[in-house]
């Protein structure tokens, strides 16, 4: 029997994209959300894992998404160069309204897997990268699952960080590879390698190259240049994500679907304008596809 794991990408705004997807595909195959066995997320993508073990549906994480809520985390802005873009409390809110403030990573009944980064330990310990799961030998069972939430989803520049943690993405923006390891782990899933099968959604790509000549670029090009926006900062995060898509298709092969669509344009993860140009895009998605991986492979 396969072990079917269901991951989703960072990426803001762009979590619109991912949940008209998800909607679609579970209307097509009612069974999908409810046959998983692993739930991952980084950032966005944490919010759709944690609430799907939760036991929230596709239609609630497409209205967790919409415009309107995504500008009320986005708003107001704050200017300046020496302080977080946005307040947290706005995330907070939102985050507390579809999950409970007493509620912990063990108390739900399906299994999750968020990834974050941890700047500093409590006794002065380097930083790192962070999994918080609730299978049953996990430390982080005790986590609250909002504080999970806010762990994996405050992008450094544009929130503060929760408690020394920032957002997943800067180590794991995909976190499939993070979901295998924790399910063949012996100590976790304790799955064989040869049975797991997982559908990657991501949150579109953007459409981004650097055209100028790098040659002589420094500090200030790589992480100023207009195009793309922060361009270190791009690479390192997009590279990262498909980086996880190559290994993933190693190691599992036919196995594995990356559902990610290509962006007309690219998107900012704080751009709340762009969520119906996003919907649009989710719902005239060509999903035939991936409807003939889940046919083959989850079903």
């Amino acid at each position: 029997m396969m072990y079917r794991i269901l991951a989703f990408d960072g990426g803001g705004v762009r979590g619109s994209l991912t949940a008209t997807l998800l909607k679609r595909l579970n209307d097509l195959y009612p069974s999908l959300i409810g046959s998983a066995d692993l739930f991952a997320g980084t950032s966005v993508g944490s919010f759709f894992a944690l609430g799907l073990a939760y036991g929230l549906s596709a239609d609630d994480m497409v209205r967790f998404n919409s415009e309107q809520n995504w500008r009320f985390i986005f708003t107001p802005e704050r200017p300046g160069l020496f302080r977080p873009k946005y307040d947290i409390a706005h995330l907070t809110r939102a985050l507390a309204a579809i999950f409970p403030r007493t509620l912990r990573l063990g108390d739900l009944d399906r299994r999750v897997l968020v990834t974050s980064f941890r700047v500093a330990g409590a006794r002065g310990e380097n930083w790192t990268p962070v999994l918080f799961h609730n299978f049953p030998a996990s430390p982080t069972r005790e986590v609250l699952v909002l504080d999970a939430a806010l762990a994996s989803g405050v992008a450094p520049v544009y929130f503060p960080s929760h408690e020394k943690y920032v957002d997943g993405g800067v180590v794991a923006n995909n976190p499939s590879v993070a979901a295998i390891s924790v399910a063949v782990d012996q100590n976790a899933g304790a799955q064989d390698l040869g049975k797991i099968c997982l559908l990657s959604i991501g949150t579109g790509l953007n459409p981004e190259r650097i055209e100028a000549d790098t040659t002589r670029w420094g500090a200030s090009q790589w992480m100023l240049h207009p195009s793309p926006p922060f361009p270190l900062i791009s690479i390192m995060l997009d590279g990262a994500a498909e980086l996880n898509v190559i290994l993933c298709s190693k190691l599992l092969g036919n196995r594995f679907f990356r559902l990610n669509p290509m962006l007309p344009r690219t998107v900012m993860i704080d751009d709340y304008r762009a969520i119906p140009d996003l919907v649009v895009l989710g719902q005239s998605y060509d999903l035939r596809p991936v409807a003939a991986w889940i046919e083959t492979n989850w079903l």
